[in-house]
């Protein structure tokens, strides 16, 4: 008997609100205890707002040149990656943001989704539905925000780090917040509309909370794109009166809240990000076609960091893009794949303007001008950041209904009246909706796993810190088995080892060195595995292994400071003295703030019976400490 579907075609009525309503949303999930809590389970969610998509009868689409240089940077990514050092982790993705296949394949698919219900014949009041939906999820943020700015973690997460509500990341957190405010704020300011009035008041809180100098940029932006926008209807005089004052409005709330200002003073990352792109354009000089594939920027990179590098930033957080849209494209694809990226973005941005043109005066345009603000401004705001599965997809999703054209009437002939079946089955579902069904599904069944994966590795790292290791082992395990095709599991898993490892603990080195190789088959060219393999050997008594390691890694990366610091412990346990003390100097050259080396140094001199030279080596230690 054919399955009867009277509920899901029911379903379909509500199906554009329901997936409007999850786009949405998905700014606010996150997993509670996971080891990494914004990725998979975001993931997740988007693939179930692409099923509910799939439900949707007809509206908008994407404009078919648009969609011709979508398939055509597919065609590069998948170029890119066949090229890449590691074929199998670029196609797959790689920790923490894991944009591989099954995270891009979503953005293109919100795009589409965006153009399919914020277009066609409901786009009023899918619109409408949008931001009623952005409302509650904005000021939900910005109150998370609030208590995390006064110095609070109501979700977690360790407090000397810059947090990120439901984000994981402060610049992610303002960018969501002027992605927010462009979409309110014709609303919110033309009319009565108070729900809008305070998500766009809730939207510039949480954007100026962030920190973000990208994030306050993509403000202004949206005050001079809607200020432009209003020449028409109030002049141009008083269009540049409100403009200015939202300006100095955003500027004076800036400079009033403490951790806004600080970060706003401060040069720290901006001297970091100047060396990253310098250090990036090197790379694209040499993968100029193909690039170094999606997910291996952050072994590629290795090679190119300097001196300067080193001692500025350091190694202890490895870049995994070159936080930049620009450079991004350029190292993944090469030059074919930012060529094809600008072209996206010029389509996009012609294609918007004719939108705009040809709408008339009212709600329409309001919506799509405030998309306009949006797209620019996150466009604007990657110039100095990444993607990711926090904000990309809700910006597809506002860009597809910028660009979102009608599809066109086709005559139809009315065939004879036939009776209607009682029952309607599968069957009347169209191929399309069928298969985007089939692909979610295939998608959730490894996105899910992936997402309760970080459950078992929160309490693998923190049994490691208690020093239960045969519970972090089991831990592990349990993450790899339901995370099998990750490198980074085992990444992970080498460098949580390593930490006892090196202090000395012959099992944690054994852990290390078993997952470390795992890791290294996946990646040969790891540098963090391959460090995490190198402690491992020369704490379970491998010290030749352990050193032959460093010397690989110091090849590649001249400038890693701990790896010259295992290589001193290394070579003084092989009884060469002058190469581990030269060693050791070399690391406090590239990681002057580290008092790591000099602690070692102490301990050496102590050993060769030169109390003088300890005594100045622990000394400059304790200085180093005291910072």
């Amino acid at each position: 008997m054919p399955f009867p579907i009277r509920t899901l075609e029911g379903a379909r009525v509500f199906a554009p609100r329901a997936c409007v309503w999850l786009v949405a949303f998905s700014v606010l999930v996150f997993q509670p205890g996971g080891l990494f809590r914004f990725t998979w389970i975001k993931v997740v969610w988007l693939l179930l707002a692409i099923g509910v998509g799939a439900l949707v009868r007809t509206g908008g689409r994407l404009p078919q040149r648009i969609q011709w240089a979508l398939w055509a940077i597919v065609v590069l990514l998948a170029v890119a990656m066949a090229f890449s050092a590691n074929p199998l982790a670029s196609f797959l993705g790689r920790w923490p943001r894991f944009e591989g296949a099954l995270v891009i394949a979503p953005y293109f698919a919100v795009f589409a989704l965006g153009a399919k219900i914020l277009g066609g014949r409901g786009r009023a009041r899918n619109w409408a539905t949008f931001r009623i939906a952005l409302t509650p999820v904005v000021v939900i943020v910005s109150i998370i925000s609030a208590f995390e700015a006064a110095g609070f973690r109501p979700l977690g997460g360790a407090a000397d780090l810059r947090p990120g509500a439901t984000l994981g990341n402060a610049t992610d957190q303002g960018i969501i917040g002027v992605l927010a405010a462009a979409v309110l704020a014709l609303p919110a300011l033309r009319g009565r509309n108070w729900p809008a009035r305070i998500g766009l008041a809730a939207a510039v809180l949480t954007t100026v909370l962030s920190g973000s100098r990208a994030g306050l940029l993509g403000l202004a932006a949206v005050v001079l794109v809607l200020a432009a926008a209003a020449i028409r209807p109030l002049g141009r005089t008083r269009a540049a009166a409100a403009g200015g004052a939202s300006l100095i409005v955003l500027g004076v709330a800036a400079v009033a809240i403490p951790a806004a200002r600080e970060r706003l003073f401060s040069s720290d990352t901006v001297n970091g990000r100047w060396l990253l792109w310098d250090e990036s354009l090197k790379l694209i000089a040499h993968h100029p076609w193909t690039g170094v594939g999606p997910n291996s920027f952050v072994d590629a990179i290795t090679g190119f960091h300097t001196l300067e590098w080193a001692v500025r930033v350091g190694a202890t957080f490895p870049p995994d893009s070159p936080h930049s849209w620009l450079l991004q494209a350029a190292a993944v694809g090469g030059l074919p794949l930012l060529l094809g990226a600008a072209l996206l973005a010029f389509l996009i941005f012609r294609s918007a303007r004719d939108s705009i043109r040809t709408t008339e005066a009212g709600a329409g345009r309001d919506n799509l001008t405030g998309a306009l603000a949006a797209v620019l401004a996150y466009g604007l705001m990657l110039l100095t950041a990444f993607t990711s599965p926090a904000t990309t997809p809700l910006a597809a999703f506002i860009c597809g209904g910028l660009v979102s054209t009608s599809r066109a009437a086709v005559p139809k002939v009315r065939p004879p009246a036939k009776a209607a079946p009682a029952v309607r089955t599968w069957e009347s579902f169209p191929a399309g909706a069928v298969a985007t069904g089939l692909l979610v599904a295939l998608g959730l069944g490894i996105a899910v796993p992936a997402a309760i994966a970080e459950w078992p590795m929160a309490e693998a790292a923190s049994a490691v810190a208690a020093g239960d290791l045969t519970t972090a082992e089991s831990k592990f395990q349990r993450a790899y088995g339901l995370r099998p095709w990750d490198s980074d599991t085992a990444l992970l898993a080498a460098q949580a080892f390593a930490g006892p490892a090196a202090d000395g603990d012959a099992i944690a080195a054994n852990r290390a060195i078993e997952w470390a190789r795992i890791s290294l088959d996946r990646t040969p060219g790891s540098s963090e595995a391959a460090l995490a393999l190198a402690i491992g050997y020369i704490n379970s008594g491998s010290l030749q292994q352990g050193k032959d390691t460093l010397d690989h890694i110091i090849e590649r990366s001249p400038f890693d400071s701990a790896a010259y610091i295992q290589r001193g412990v290394a070579n003084f346990g092989l009884g060469h003295v002058q190469d581990s003390l030269a060693d050791l100097a070399a690391a406090a050259d590239r990681a002057p703030d580290s008092a790591e080396p000099w602690t070692i140094l102490a301990r050496i001199y102590d050993r060769l019976g030169d109390p003088e030279a300890a005594g100045q080596a622990q000394a400059r230690a304790d200085a180093l400490g005291v910072r």
